[in-house]
């Protein structure tokens, strides 16, 4: 089993994370529009038939999926009841469909949807799964045999300036950690075939550190990880953080943030 449980959250956690931060959600997520908006272009070939959107959140992906002529149905599937809520509320499209479910459990959250989906594609959500091997092991069962897996997660250098920062205040782990590449490919290779990952670091600027932290708290993206630093967020050493991480600001007066995303396609394993 490839796993990566001493670094990734709780699924409860991450379910009453993602709930709370469903209503605002939309008006602070411009790198998961970004990456959405990017992950639906590089796939253009890709988009026919049955579509499965793991951690659909408030359906931007699938309600763009469900406009195209060549697609046939979209299910939307999420862990958070908050984003199910929200996304039915939005998108009343007759061939979008929303299901509660846990992505490393697919076949449970699924049940009867055997080589079902022509896509599975998933846009900044499988990094908060800590079994990738259950979450693969899914996705491929659900699969046609000429189907396709094409998703975006994150790595290990996101927000690696804010880690930077904190790391000059003290040795704990305040920052949510990220499967490394060589896992993710080693994870993906026991379940499909033609397996590309393309790397694409994103940059943001940020006029102060407390509006990327509110950012991070508002898309229910703050820290996660099972070794966070608990009781260790006092206001001196935020103001340290802080004053670390102002260092950084460049020739505009703007603070860097970067996001180093993994653009992932994989064909269907067909087992003879």
């Amino acid at each position: 089993m490839i796993s990566n449980t001493n670094f990734l959250p709780d699924v409860q956690d991450v379910a009453h994370s993602f709930s709370q931060a469903a209503k605002n959600y939309d008006q602070v997520a411009g790198l998961q529009r970004l990456v959405a908006d990017q992950l639906i272009t590089k796939g253009a070939g890709l988009h026919q038939g049955r579509v499965l959107d793991i951690g659909s959140g408030t359906g931007y992906v699938s309600a763009k999926l469900a406009n195209l002529e060549a697609v046939t149905k979209v299910t939307g599937l999420d862990i958070a009841q908050g984003m199910i809520d929200y996304a039915q509320s939005c998108h009343h499209n007759s061939k979008l469909n929303w299901q509660l479910g846990d992505a490393q459990q697919i076949p449970l959250a699924l049940p009867g949807h055997a080589s079902t989906y022509d896509l599975v594609t998933s846009s900044l959500a499988i990094q908060w799964c800590k079994n990738l091997d259950a979450v693969f092991s899914g996705v491929a069962h659900c699969l046609t045999d000429d189907g396709f897996f094409h998703c975006a997660t994150l790595g290990p250098q996101t927000l690696h300036q804010l880690k930077w920062a904190w790391g000059q205040v003290d040795n704990y782990q305040h920052v949510n950690e990220f499967v490394p590449l060589e896992v993710l490919r080693k994870a993906l290779k026991n379940h499909f075939v033609e397996v590309s990952v393309e790397c694409r670091p994103i940059e943001l600027k940020y006029k102060s550190v407390q509006q990327l932290t509110k950012d991070l708290k508002q898309l229910g993206a703050s820290n996660h990880n099972a070794y966070a630093a608990q009781g260790l967020m006092g206001v001196g050493r935020l103001r340290k953080m802080v004053q670390a991480y102002e260092s950084l600001r460049d020739e505009k007066g703007q603070l860097p943030v970067t996001y180093e995303v993994y653009y992932i396609k994989a064909k269907t394993k067909v087992v003879v």
